[in-house]
């Protein structure tokens, strides 16, 4: 916040943050900011829409958030936000999780929230790792039924680096030979 430049200590600043999609441009999500400051302390007040329950309405939710800040050794001061929802725990980065209103402190939820990434199986994140040495190569013919293509202008050594790795990650790749065993034993017992 403070090493953006959007907030300035010993003032009241106000704006917006917004985010756009890479791909299309479009405008994803905004939160209004109001920021007022006074020596170590001040007051973070975050406001932004929800989907509700119903389709097409949303919620109109604003969320307060305690700043403090310590001294430095050498000068200047660290600012935390505070969890001021749930914990009041402090914290230098606070989240917004989907089915939770308020940002928190990632340590204030229960059951803990997981990344997407740490619910993929392992079968996923292989075929996952695979997908992104194509897209680095440039691949986009290519299924991961097939090997890589090599693209033009590609040094041989190189490709020849990604299609090893690519290799050895379909080789440890067990999912499909027991799905393949499992297609197998059905085709014996008809």
């Amino acid at each position: 916040m403070l090493a953006c430049g959007s907030l300035r200590v010993g003032t009241t600043t106000t704006g917006t943050w917004q985010w756009t999609d890479t791909h299309t441009g479009k405008r994803i999500s905004a939160v209004s900011y109001c920021g007022e400051w006074s020596g170590s302390t001040g007051t973070l007040t975050l406001s932004y829409a929800l989907p509700s329950g119903e389709p097409g309405k949303r919620k109109d939710v604003i969320c307060r958030l305690a700043l403090s800040s310590i001294p430095l050794h050498y000068g200047g001061r660290r600012w935390y936000l505070h969890c001021c929802p749930y914990t009041r725990r402090r914290a230098q980065v606070v989240y917004k999780w989907e089915g939770i209103d308020l940002f928190c402190h990632r340590e204030a939820i229960r059951p803990r929230p997981t990344y997407a990434s740490q619910r993929d199986s392992g079968a996923d994140r292989i075929n996952r790792q695979r997908w992104a040495i194509r897209e680095k190569i440039g691949d986009t013919f290519s299924t991961l039924f097939d090997e890589p293509v090599k693209p033009k202008r590609m040094r041989e050594r190189t490709f020849q680096k990604h299609a090893a790795r690519d290799l050895a990650l379909a080789a440890s790749d067990t999912s499909v030979l027991r799905l393949l065993a499992r297609l197998e034993g059905l085709k014996r017992a008809r």
